[in-house]
Order: C-alpha cells, then sequence, then structure tokens
C-alpha cells in the first residue's frame, strides 16, 4: 500500500531529486525517469510531498512513536523526512513539525476507536448521576434567576397584578428591642428631704403655706431600695429615600411618659399595655455629598458624648450640617441649627387678667459646632469639636404683684416655668403673691418654680479611636462651661429678697435649717472604651470604664442621662460598663453608675443595670 501512494505522487509530481532518493529506497523505474525539475521548485514540492505522506503514515508513525530518533524507523515516511533534512530541502524545525502533526492525529485516531472506560464510581450505562451544588452557590443561582424573572416579567407585563410597587424598594426598616432588669441602691446617709421641684411644676402649683400644716411637695425616695425592675426599651422605624438628594425617616419608641430624655418604661402596672410616642420625625434634603438639611424630630446633629445630653434625646428644630476635606487624613465639619425647647400657649392664661394674654416668651436653643477629624495613622483617628449652645430666654422670670386671693389662677410669668426638670439646677419661686387683706398673716400662697440662671455652654470635646493590637480602643474626654452663670446675680436681680434661691444650699449645722449657697457651672467627662465600640457579632466585646462631674448649673438638669445619678446635674462618679455579642445583632450588657452629690446634703445613688439587646 505504501508503495503504490509513493508511486502515484512521484508520477503525479515529475522528476525530483528528493523523489530520485526516494524512489531509490523502493519507487519504481518509471518515476525515477520523470522527476526532472528545478531546484526551487523541487524544495516547494519536497515540503508538500512530506506534509501528503505524514498524513498518510500517521498511523504507521504512531505505531512507531517509540522508535528513538537516532534509530532507522520501519516507516517509509518518516525516512522519506528525515533524508529531506539531510538533504538540506527542509529544516530540523519544519521535520519536526510535520512529525508532532502526524504523532497528534494518530492519538487522536486511538482515543475515538478505543473502547469508553467505566465510570469509577460504579455506574451503569442508563444511569443519571445528581451533581452536589453547594448551598452558597444554590443560593446564587437562585437569586440570579429570581431577578431574571421579575425582570422578565415587568418588562412582559406577565405578573403586573402580584408585582410589588417600587416604593417598596425605596424603604428601609430598623428597630432595636432591650429588657433590662435594673436596682437602684440608696445609701443609709443621704438627706430624706429633696423636693421634687420638676414633679412641683408639672401637678402644681404648690401652696408653701400647707408647710405650716404638714403637707409637704413632692419628694425624691433617697433611702429606699428598688431592686429588680423588670423595664423595657424598643424602638420601629423606617427611612424612606425619596429622591437622589431627599431622605425622610419616621420612628415611634416605647416610654412610661413623654419625657424628652428616655424610652425605658418599667413593666408590671397589672400587665396592662404599655405606651409608644412619636421619637422621630424628619425630612433631609442633601444637594451635595458634603452638605444637609435636616428639619423635624432628629437624632442629635451634634458630635456629643453622655456628659450634657442623654444618649436618647432628639431633637426637634432644623439643623444643618456640612463637610470640608483638606486631604486624605484631615477635613473639618460643622453643624448649626435652631430648636424650640418650649412655646408660650396662644391662650395663655385663660382665666386671669380679663383681656391680657401672656407676651411671647417662648425658648429655644441657637446651637454651633465646628470640628476636626485627622486620620494621624492607618488605624489612628482624633476628632475634636467645639460647640456652643445658646439656650434662649430658659431663665425665669418674677411676676408682677399677683392678687390670687381674688380666684385668678395665673400670674404673668408662669410660663416662664420649664415644661420638664430632673434635679440639680438652682431655681427660685416664680410668683410674687399678694397678701390676702382679710388674713394678711395666713394665705394661700400657690407658687411654681422657674430657673435662676440663663444657660449658655461651651463645649469642647475629643475622641480618639485607635487599636492595640487588632483589639479597637476609645478615648474620649469632654470639658463644659455655662458661661451665663454669676453667682450673686442669683440674689440681686430682684428687691427685698424676692427671687432668691430655694435649693443647693449646704447641709446646716442643726436640723432644719441650711448651711451657705453652693452652685458651680463646670462639667467634665473622661472615658475609655477598649473593644468594638457597639457589638454586633457573635463574641464581640468591650469594657468601659468613665468618670463624669457636673456641677449643679453647668447644664440644664432636663435634658442629661437619666440613668447616672437618676438624672440631672450635681453628680460626680464612675461609670463601668461591659458588652458582650451572643448571636449576631444581639449582646448583653453590665453596667454600674456609682454617683453622688458635688454639693449640699448626702445624696449617693447606684444604679446597676443586667440587660439583653438585640437591632435589627
Amino acid at each position: 500500500m505504501e508503495n503504490v501512494m509513493k508511486s502515484r505522487i512521484a508520477a503525479a509530481l515529475g522528476s525530483h531529486s528528493c523523489a530520485q532518493e526516494w524512489a531509490g529506497s523502493g519507487a519504481s523505474r518509471q518515476v525515477r525517469q520523470a522527476l526532472s525539475l528545478s531546484r526551487a521548485r523541487r524544495t516547494m514540492l519536497c515540503i508538500a510531498i512530506g506534509v501528503l505522506l505524514g498524513a498518510q503514515g500517521a498511523g504507521a508513525y504512531a505505531q512507531d512513536a517509540g522508535t528513538s530518533a537516532a534509530s532507522p524507523s520501519t516507516n517509509a515516511t518518516i525516512n522519506l523526512i528525515r533524508l529531506m533534512v539531510k538533504k538540506g530541502l527542509i529544516t530540523q524545525g519544519e521535520a519536526d513539525g510535520l512529525l508532532k502533526q502526524a504523532d497528534d492525529e494518530a492519538m487522536q485516531a486511538r482515543q475515538a476507536a478505543a473502547p469508553a472506560a467505566a465510570p469509577a464510581d460504579g455506574a451503569q450505562p442508563g444511569d443519571v448521576r445528581a451533581v452536589y451544588v453547594p448551598q452558597n452557590v444554590r443560593d446564587q443561582i437562585r437569586d440570579q434567576v429570581k431577578q431574571e424573572v421579575i425582570a422578565q416579567a415587568k418588562s412582559e407585563h406577565w405578573a403586573e397584578p402580584n408585582a410589588l410597587p417600587d416604593w417598596l424598594d425605596r424603604i428601609s426598616w430598623f428597630g432595636d428591642v432591650h429588657v433590662r432588669d435594673e436596682s437602684w441602691y440608696y445609701s443609709h446617709n443621704n438627706s430624706p428631704y429633696f423636693i421634687d421641684y420638676g414633679t412641683l411644676n408639672r401637678t402644681g402649683p404648690y401652696d408653701i403655706n400647707s408647710l405650716t400644716q404638714g403637707v409637704t411637695p413632692p419628694i425624691f425616695d433617697s433611702t429606699q431600695n428598688r431592686l429588680n425592675m423588670v423595664r423595657l426599651q424598643a424602638h420601629i422605624g423606617m427611612n424612606v429615600k425619596l429622591g437622589d438628594t431627599v431622605a425622610a425617616g419616621v420612628r415611634i419608641g416605647s416610654g412610661g411618659d413623654n419625657n424628652p430624655v428616655s424610652t425605658t418604661q418599667t413593666l408590671g402596672g397589672g400587665l396592662i399595655k404599655k405606651d409608644i410616642w412619636l421619637d422621630q420625625a424628619w425630612v433631609r434634603w442633601q444637594p451635595a455629598s458634603s452638605y444637609s438639611i435636616t428639619a423635624g424630630r432628629m437624632p442629635p446633629p451634634f458630635m456629643v458624648t453622655d456628659l450634657i445630653y442623654s444618649t436618647e434625646l432628639n431633637f426637634d428644630g432644623v439643623a444643618t450640617h456640612g463637610e470640608l476635606p483638606f486631604s486624605d487624613d484631615l477635613g473639618a465639619f460643622a453643624t448649626a441649627g435652631g430648636f424650640p425647647i418650649q412655646y408660650t400657649s396662644t391662650d395663655a392664661p385663660e382665666q386671669a387678667f380679663g383681656d391680657d394674654k401672656a407676651n411671647n416668651g417662648d425658648k429655644w436653643l441657637w446651637a454651633a459646632q465646628l470640628g476636626f477629624k485627622w486620620q494621624f495613622a492607618n488605624d489612628a483617628t482624633w476628632k475634636v469639636a467645639l460647640a456652643y449652645y445658646y439656650f434662649d430666654h430658659m431663665q425665669g422670670q418674677l411676676s408682677a404683684p399677683c392678687a390670687i386671693y381674688t380666684g385668678i389662677d395665673y400670674c404673668s410669668t408662669d410660663s416662664t416655668a420649664p415644661d420638664y426638670m430632673q434635679k440639680g439646677n438652682t431655681v427660685f419661686l416664680l410668683r410674687d403673691i399678694v397678701p390676702d387683706p382679710s388674713s394678711p398673716d395666713n394665705y394661700a400662697q400657690p407658687q411654681f418654680v422657674g430657673l435662676s440662671y440663663n444657660y449658655h455652654i461651651a463645649d469642647l470635646v475629643n475622641k480618639v479611636d485607635f487599636k492595640i493590637g487588632e483589639t479597637p480602643m476609645e478615648l474620649q474626654a469632654e470639658y463644659e462651661r455655662n458661661m451665663a452663670y454669676h453667682e450673686q446675680a442669683a440674689f440681686d436681680r430682684y428687691p427685698d429678697g424676692l427671687g432668691q434661691p430655694v435649693n443647693n444650699y449646704q447641709s446646716g449645722t442643726t436640723a432644719g435649717t441650711n448651711g451657705p449657697y453652693k452652685s458651680g457651672p463646670v462639667g467634665w467627662l473622661v472615658r475609655g472604651i477598649l473593644g468594638t465600640p457597639q457589638p454586633m457579632a457573635l463574641n464581640e466585646w468591650n469594657i468601659a470604664l468613665g468618670y463624669k462631674y457636673l456641677q449643679p448649673d453647668a447644664m440644664l438638669d432636663g435634658l442629661t442621662d437619666q440613668n447616672f445619678h437618676l438624672g440631672g446635674t450635681n453628680a460626680k462618679g464612675f461609670i463601668l460598663t461591659a458588652d458582650y455579642g451572643i448571636a449576631p445583632r444581639t449582646w448583653l450588657s453590665a453596667r454600674y453608675y456609682g454617683a453622688k452629690q458635688v454639693y449640699g446634703p448626702p445624696f449617693t445613688i447606684d444604679v446597676v443595670q443586667f440587660e439583653i439587646s438585640t437591632k435589627f
């Protein structure tokens, strides 16, 4: 068969030197006589002969694949290619390519002819294999198919009856639940007589003349422990994206009353249902990524700690915030706003002086804060901010002479009493009550109290975040001062001893007497937090230790943290807390607040809390 192929190809090509050599190895005499071509043409034809013969002789070459290149091959095609190289008709590289091609084709032929190997898993013909797909791959496939089906459904309008409205994509929900066991421990050395002026204003007026009859005003508990109170705090809210530049948020929360500094509610009460309050409702316009304006009832817009504001306090009003980066590591930020604290009723007084109405005594907070953020190392950042909180018209005003004995129930400055107080601020009696002519020595004197000072707070807060190894660490330091505090002014404002402070006196040398008046305008806090500040994963943790100091008139007592000294000012002491994550977005907390008075009679309160919390 091989000789027939050689003769056929040689006869078609004519005389050729390489064909002559080939014929000498077995070609016919007729072929040798026909070869007579030019050298250039002979070279090209020799290459063609090699390719053709290499293809035809692939099967034979495959049988000789194990033969060494140095030993003669039984395959004439390989001998021909080697001879062409020897005569200089083709290069060794061209020859190797021809041989490689023949080898590959032979391998393919063997594989096609070989019987199929039996499966390693023992499967028989006709069996169906089920391939294991990991769960995460299945989830990805499911989500991708779902998205494709929804997209197709929307485009082809075949699922519109059950399609979700587009506005649902713009809403995100969030919430939290905290369940707490809480105990209050009072020192046995505490004074038993601390007037609750906040309750006096809310339930008053209180007739101070009734003291002579043994009727006391509202009194704080300062002697009887309160143990193992189960308390609850819960919020649920939503944020809505209304466009590229506008967003809004609404949140409702628990709470035993509508006080501004806490949504915690004590359970029990005969298993009655619990109250729900509107805790936040705001709209934000953000025309640029570095600037925004927020209006409504909003989360705190300022950089703060819990020194002067409760962490649960929200702000009513309008705030604007801007950021200015100087470099990748340094930037500035600023926040400013106006927040109504208290409005004078438009109908006040309803019954007092005939047609006369109370003047505009609206109380506002005007605030501005300027800060800087500096990343001074890879894992270290320092934030510092200076703020000025200007509480306008918070100081109470002594009324005009007020003839309560005539039957009126309102005096001219009753509206200057603060709507909400806790304890600590210096206060005085607001009403200048005219004696009853029919009983000038014994007449009713129903009173409200007002604040003796204004509150213009300069506040400097620092936060440094870094790592100790791989563990986060935060240091906090804050100092504030009431720039409107002038002690003597509280005694000199009005003649004849009117308007003088009724609290914040030191203990007297004898029972029933007061010592000298003592207050102050300064507050400060230092705290270190080791670990993740907000544990949101399993086994995340933190531990924090801090010290807080607030003199009586350093800040409005109605806005301070309700846990430390059970709220208010005139308190100092340690705060120790620890959190530990027990599941994703769930953690346990233990807290200890050990606080006592800065000035005045002894008033020590230790608060202990154990809590489980979750966020979603």
